[in-house]
């Protein structure tokens, strides 16, 4: 039997892949800041913060695969990201090299690859981690996401709010191409990993079977909620962006939104592995199916 330690467990992913690796018959301890962290038959869970291993050290030594799901999101600043997302990746290496795991699979982000990173310091700190695991003597697998859609889904509830809008707000050009992923199909592929000795030293690369615009994904979340073609408006991002960063510079607590985060509509978000051929005989959910779970996700 696999004995997997997941950090992040209580979050978006951490909770499918949690459960997916119970249901595959792998003993799981799922650290978790959170009082909501999974709790069920085949997995144990650990309260505590990734940058004190104190409470959770002993629970390390029993695994023998660490599926590293933690990070910092959303509207971070720049030290708070390279604090958990490079700096706590770094000490949780060091701790499982010096429980003797074998295996450590880290959960980046295709942000990591995006080449347009101006203000984006999620991606930043993901780039600076994933030099940390390849520098590392722990046998690791990187795993870049790309745009992950499910019911729960952060980023998701935010284009369904975009696409609920009368007229489209579409920012930049909206000709980059994106290739959601459904969150279940993400955790399929990640416990797939941890059975996996042919992939060490891999950085994979994970999208869904729809490669898209930006422009078309947000049509079609506003067709899914109005029943008709959009209005579209065109919103120019080197203005935005320049706005929002300086605002950053000033205090973060003033910018509604990143400049970060608009990254998404400047880079193209679209993933070299095929997936799919890392779970044989799994049918990976659609761009249709994973639009009407997120319009539905209220």
């Amino acid at each position: 039997m696999k004995s997997v330690f997941v950090t992040g467990a209580a979050g978006f992913v951490g909770r499918s892949v949690v459960a997916r690796l119970a249901a595959d018959g792998c003993a799981v301890t799922a650290l978790s800041r959170s009082a909501a962290a999974p709790s069920a038959e085949g997995f144990r869970t650990v309260r505590g913060d990734l940058m004190i291993p104190d409470a959770w050290r002993a629970a390390l030594r029993d695994a023998d695969t660490v599926v590293h799901l933690a990070a910092a999101v959303g509207k971070a600043d720049r030290a708070e990201f390279f604090r958990i997302n490079r700096d706590g990746t770094a000490l949780l290496l060091r701790e499982a090299a010096a429980a003797g795991v074998r295996r450590f699979i880290f959960t980046s982000s295709i942000a990591a690859a995006y080449k347009d990173t101006k203000y984006y310091h999620y991606a930043h700190s993901k780039q600076a981690a994933e030099a940390v695991v390849r520098g590392e003597a722990v046998p690791w697998i990187i795993v870049r996401p790309t745009l992950v859609l499910g019911r729960g889904s952060a980023i998701g509830r935010r284009f369904r709010s975009l696409g609920a809008a009368p007229i489209l707000p579409v920012f930049g050009t909206g000709r980059v191409r994106v290739q959601p992923v459904h969150v279940d199909d993400l955790a399929a592929v990640v416990a797939g990993l941890v059975r996996r000795d042919d992939l060490t030293g891999r950085t994979l690369e994970i999208g869904g079977p729809d490669i898209v615009t930006m422009e078309e994904l947000l049509e079609k979340v506003h067709i899914a909620i109005h029943g008709r073609q959009p209005r579209s408006v065109h919103v120019p991002l080197g203005l935005l962006r320049r706005t929002l960063g300086a605002l950053e510079s000033i205090s973060p607590a003033l910018a509604p939104v990143t400049a970060g985060q608009f990254a998404a509509f400047c880079n193209d978000g679209v993933a070299s592995d095929d997936a799919s051929v890392l779970v044989p005989g799994r049918t990976f959910r659609d761009v249709a199916a994973m639009i009407a779970e997120m319009v539905a996700d209220v």
